[in-house]
């Protein structure tokens, strides 16, 4: 398991790996906290997403940071007890997410939206490689 961030002219892009899809997206949500600059995950929320294919699921994952983000005043740290199920239509991700409270002292970044721009969503040499680019 590891992420990094990546080069991007004027946003900011990272790349997750996992052995399994989950693992891959809770990779994502490292990278996601990097960008924001979260803390060490003092609260908690649940999340739940559905999308019909992979690379939707990861659009609409980090969609769902950003708005738990803006609309709780929280900075995004790490998930627990991420877990991915085929549904008939598609996929569901459920998550603990956790967050810190976003303070005056905390030097935030704002993140804007996820694009689909340079997105991937891969299986490769016996790993989840998951790629994606954040408007800021």
């Amino acid at each position: 398991m590891s992420y990094e961030i990546l080069e991007h002219t004027a946003d900011e892009k990272f790349r997750a790996e996992g052995d399994s899809l989950g693992e891959a997206f809770s990779e994502a949500t490292k990278a996601f906290s990097e960008v924001v600059k979260g803390g060490e995950g003092e609260g908690k929320h649940s999340i739940a997403v559905e999308s019909e294919n992979y690379e939707a699921l990861l659009f609409d994952f980090l969609d769902r940071l950003i708005f738990l983000q803006d609309s709780e005043g929280v900075a995004v740290s790490h998930a627990k007890d991420l877990e991915i199920h085929e549904k008939e239509n598609g996929y569901q991700l459920e998550a603990e997410i956790m967050v810190d409270l976003i303070t005056s002292g905390m030097n935030y970044t704002d993140i804007k939206a996820p694009t689909y721009n340079e997105m991937k969503v891969d299986f490769q040499d016996g790993k989840w490689i998951l790629e994606a680019v954040l408007d800021i």
